[in-house]
């Protein structure tokens, strides 16, 4: 049983999304309506295109351009929701977001999946499937060190856990089948499966839901936006742009040196930030040499930001204010310091910056 294999990283000419969709088009998938699994020779296929387009940054970057309008329409897309769904087939391509020490667990696929590893790097653990339930226990099989550019796919059903070992975020392309999501049947439950599920989240009927939105959002952008750094493609300046007007102010600084530019906020030096949600409720709490900024949930008090005590009187003033200018900040605190405490609130999420 071939539960993932890593195809080492190979030199090709350009390759664009378009021609990748061309492609996958011709190979014989069945449709998406069909409740039928393909060959593995058209796994294998599919396979081999992926391998070719992930080590070409004009394919990364149409990817990452679809991604953008995603999130830009979305706002926070959760778990892997595909920027594109090839009409008829039903297959879908989707980026998987990992911060340093992020994993699912070990968690089970019944249909077919491509996996590439596009920016840093990934380890992945399989685990012989059959020994598994057999034994009712989770069996290691193999383990597979994935940096950007390789390439595994899984066909008969499988349990693997991915994981990012490393000290920075890793991104990875998803292409999967459109029977990837449905029902495992006919197995007993097996002790340390990790079973489907979206990340927990405040109610969307709390305020707080939309400062993790934002916060998550502008991770994702700023991880793109680094990954555009490095591409020498035509659309990179565009798409910087697209980031810098999604993200936060590490984004937007990120693309301003990137175009050779300014990393000052503007002429007039204006950074004026604004409440994320209205009704948020905030506070400031001192404790010793601490001030924090405290948030009230659903779930209770949260506390969002923490910094020295000599900013108390400017998160004070955050705390109740729901528009200002970085410059009003109050305190004995210098002006570099007033932008250094924005740019801590905008991060944070409860606060994003008027355009």
């Amino acid at each position: 049983m071939v539960q993932l294999q890593y195809l080492p990283v190979g030199v090709q000419g350009a390759v664009k999304l378009d021609e990748v969709r061309a492609e996958f088009a011709a190979i014989e998938f069945p449709f998406a309506d069909e409740q039928s699994h393909p060959d593995r020779n058209a796994v294998l296929a599919a396979r081999s295109t992926i391998q070719s387009a992930v080590v070409d940054n004009e394919f990364l970057a149409d990817c990452i351009a679809l991604e953008l309008k995603l999130i830009s329409a979305t706002g926070f897309p959760r778990g892997l929701t595909p920027f594109l769904t090839i009409p008829d087939l039903g297959i879908r391509f989707a980026f998987g977001y990992w911060p340093p020490g992020g994993t699912p667990g070990p968690h089970e696929h019944i249909a077919w999946t491509i996996t590439a590893v596009c920016r840093n790097e990934l380890e992945v653990q399989t685990f012989d499937r059959a020994e598994s339930y057999r034994r009712r226990e989770l069996v290691p099989k193999n383990h597979f060190s994935a940096v950007a550019g390789r390439v595994g796919y899984i066909y008969e059903p499988s349990i693997h856990a991915p994981i990012n070992t490393s000290a920075d975020w890793s991104v990875s392309l998803h292409v999967s089948s459109p029977r990837g999501g449905e029902p495992i049947e006919d197995c007993a439950e097996l002790a340390g499966l990790s079973t489907p599920r979206r990340r927990r989240l405040p109610p969307s009927t709390d305020p707080y839901s939309r400062v993790v939105a934002t916060r998550a959002r502008t991770q994702r952008v700023h991880v793109l936006a680094r990954a555009l750094a490095g591409m020498n493609v035509a659309a990179v300046p565009r798409l910087l742009d697209e980031c810098a007007a999604l993200g936060s102010h590490s984004t937007r600084k990120l693309a301003a040196r990137t175009r050779g530019g300014t990393t000052a906020l503007d002429e007039r030096g204006a950074y004026v930030l604004r409440r994320t949600h209205p009704d948020l409720m905030l506070s400031r709490r001192i404790v010793g040499d601490t001030v924090a900024l405290m948030t009230e949930t659903t779930a209770g008090p949260v506390e969002d930001l923490a910094m020295n005590v000599v900013a108390a009187d400017a998160i004070a003033y955050a705390a109740k204010e729901p528009l200002f200018d970085a410059r009003d900040l109050p305190g004995r605190i210098t002006d570099e310091e007033r932008i250094l405490i924005a740019e801590a609130l905008e991060d944070s999420g409860l606060f994003t910056r008027e355009a």
